[in-house]
């Protein structure tokens, strides 16, 4: 995007623009137009490539976790299709969402909030999700490796780990200095996008304006990504003690690659 400025007669003062708000956590302001924002997800397709996964290793899961579960829209869906359902986020935001939705009395979803990376998960799982990127979303190599062994007391034996991560193809494809804007009359939002290859990082800006009863508020959030080389989140999960029991292209159970935009990691806990 072009942001010359002109500049002035000597003298002459460019107008200051106010200065901007300091960032917000993520998702703290996101999470009220999350659903809207994020509208053209399939989840349907996920679910359907989640149970795909558990189909091809003969996997019967009841009871699953979905870490990172964000509005709970995977949630909900798994929840109607008869597994019984827990997810957490670390954005209160995001589960204050989720549990309006679960209020629909046929819902059997429990919604906590809750780090993946620094809360043992309490109670134990058949599967344990943690998708749509948000792997990534984790900064430290050496985080995942406690993250995926504190998993390994959840989980139960037999069990299934099924995350998936982006890659450096897909940022520098889609998210390298990219902007896109939408406004209605409830709120706008500027969201810009950068990778910077330095240190693996994918950047994305969020800049909203809510309109509330005639006032506006205007705040930011600033979220990053790590993004990890696919054969490293492999060797981490080998590391903690995981089997690898599939390493696919994304949506497919074809091999995964640098090439691939998404990669699906499907491990279990060495007994």
């Amino acid at each position: 995007m072009n942001t010359r400025r002109e500049e002035g007669k000597p003298g002459e003062h460019a107008p200051q623009e106010p200065p901007l708000a300091a960032f917000e956590p993520p998702y703290s302001h996101l999470a009220r137009i999350y659903d809207h924002v994020m509208r053209h997800v399939d989840y349907t397709r996920w679910a359907n490539y989640i149970q795909s996964v558990f189909t091809r290793l003969g996997a019967t899961p009841e009871d699953v976790l979905e870490l990172a579960c964000g509005t709970g829209a995977l949630a909900c869906i798994l929840d109607d299709r008869g597994y019984r359902v827990t997810g957490i986020d670390r954005s209160a935001s995001m589960i204050a969402v989720a549990r309006q939705k679960a209020l629909d009395p046929r819902r059997t979803i429990r919604f906590q909030v809750g780090d993946m990376v620094r809360l043992p998960p309490s109670g134990s799982y058949d599967a344990v999700l943690c998708l749509y990127d948000s792997i990534n979303y984790v900064m430290e190599e050496a985080d995942i490796l406690a993250m995926l062994y504190r998993l390994r007391a959840a989980i139960k034996p037999g069990g299934l780990f099924v995350f998936d991560a982006c890659t450096e193809i897909n940022s520098r494809r889609y998210f390298h200095n990219q902007v896109d804007r939408e406004s209605n009359g409830d709120f706008s939002y500027i969201r810009r996008c950068e990778y910077v290859p330095d240190t693996c990082t994918q950047v994305n800006e969020f800049q909203f304006i809510f309109n509330r009863e005639g006032k506006r508020h205007s705040t930011r959030e600033r979220h990053e990504q790590r993004i990890y080389p696919v054969a490293r989140l492999a060797q981490v999960c080998r590391e903690a003690g995981y089997h690898v029991l599939g390493v696919f292209d994304g949506f497919t159970f074809d091999a995964a690659s640098e090439r691939s935009n998404r990669v699906h990691y499907v491990v279990r806990p060495v007994p």
